[in-house]
């Protein structure tokens, strides 16, 4: 289930490049809108399976923001006067609070600095989705990411963001997207999956050499976070099923923090 929603800014305005914690932030309020106890409870809880209690899924993404028009600044987007942005998810509820929420005022704020910008709805449009098979081509609408502890010197353990292009993370990058895809779909079917063990995913090569190999991006997250994400075509492989939860969901992790959304090729 997914919705692209377009908005009209009352006034125009800037949106630096680093928005996502921002843009999530607008989601969680439009929730609220609709029933301020579930946004709460999604917000801080999120969904456990039965499998893996300590783990909890919020079960949505969304896409990066389509401004326009704009004046790029090399800091981010000037004079924006509309947006548009798709959300995505495999939960019946999450879908129809976020649509009560847009038309509860048809109205919501994005806050960068100390004056906010107002926008106005200008549009939902629910959209199809594509038939699921064993194999397909996906867009990343926005950065995928992966991490995995590792060891500091001093003993420590620390979150490090996995590298595709590293031949040490590439194998531990492809099966945590499986391990992470299999228990999305535990925790949304409330029982151990019990499909295919083979996935691969495969970035577009054409498009890395088009590119010149430059598919990842550091980005500034809150908190201080640095996360290393890539962004490019790629083909996954997989139990159609396990597809599905990527695509409603989200590929890789802190889909509901703006990253993993993807479209079909």
């Amino acid at each position: 289930m997914r919705l692209r929603i377009k908005a009209r800014a009352v006034q125009p305005g800037f949106i630096p490049l680093n928005y996502s914690s921002v843009l999530q932030a607008v989601v969680y309020k439009l929730i609220d809108k609709s029933s301020p106890a579930y946004a709460q409870f999604l917000h801080d809880e999120g969904f456990h399976s039965a499998q893996n209690i300590l783990r909890s899924y919020k079960l949505f993404t969304f896409s990066k923001l389509t401004p326009t028009p704009y004046r790029f600044n090399g800091k981010g987007f000037e004079s924006v006067h509309t947006i548009e942005w798709i959300f995505s998810t495999a939960v019946q509820t999450n879908y129809e609070h976020l649509v009560y929420g847009l038309f509860a005022d048809q109205s919501f704020r994005m806050r960068f600095g100390r004056i906010p910008i107002s926008f106005t709805v200008l549009s939902v449009e629910s959209m199809p989705e594509p038939d699921f098979d064993q194999q397909m081509k996906c867009v990343c609408l926005s950065p995928l990411t992966v991490s995995s502890r590792r060891d500091r010197p001093d003993g420590q353990s620390e979150l490090h963001f996995l590298d595709y292009f590293n031949p040490a993370e590439k194998d531990r990058f492809i099966h945590n997207i499986y391990q992470n895809l299999v228990r999305k779909c535990e925790t949304l079917h409330q029982k151990p999956y019990e499909g295919s063990t083979d996935l691969a995913l495969v970035f577009d090569p054409d498009y890395i050499v088009k590119k010149q190999g430059k598919i990842s991006k550091l980005i500034h997250f809150k908190n201080g976070i640095k996360i290393k994400a890539f962004e490019a075509p790629f083909t996954i492989t997989a139990d159609p099923e396990l597809i599905k939860i990527g695509y409603q969901c989200g590929f890789g992790e802190k889909n509901s923090a703006g990253f993993g959304c993807v479209e079909e090729w």
